[in-house]
């Protein structure tokens, strides 16, 4: 026991283990960038957010030529993660990834945006 004249040490706040459903979904996210990474030769954070800027300003699905592969495939991941987390550490990590993509999704019009979703 410290003297009373000394001050009490506090320990950081033991973190508790990972979240096997966390850890699981976020391996998820990353194979689904590396699958559409090895097969879209147009595919990244860049042209995604192209797409989907595209998409904001027509207010739904863009022409065609303009379509880049795996950009619905990973915002997808991105909406699912953060529709099953809602909030906390996962629901943040979700809202990041949707943000280096400039994820939105035509599925309403106009397009749904990831602060509609709560990011």
């Amino acid at each position: 026991q410290p003297p009373a004249s000394s001050p009490t040490r506090r320990l950081p706040p033991r973190l508790p283990p990972p979240n096997a459903d966390a850890m699981a979904l976020r391996s998820a996210m990353t194979a689904a960038l590396l699958a559409v990474a090895a097969r879209a030769a147009s595919f990244s954070p860049e042209s995604c957010t192209d797409y989907f800027g595209t998409m904001k300003k027509l207010g739904g699905p863009v022409p065609p030529n303009d379509y880049v592969e795996g950009c619905d495939s990973v915002c997808g991941k991105v909406r699912e993660m953060k529709e099953y987390w809602k909030s906390g550490d996962m629901a943040s990590y979700a809202c990041e990834e949707g943000a280096k993509y400039g994820c939105a999704w035509a599925s309403a019009v106009p397009p749904v945006t990831l602060a509609d979703i709560g990011c």
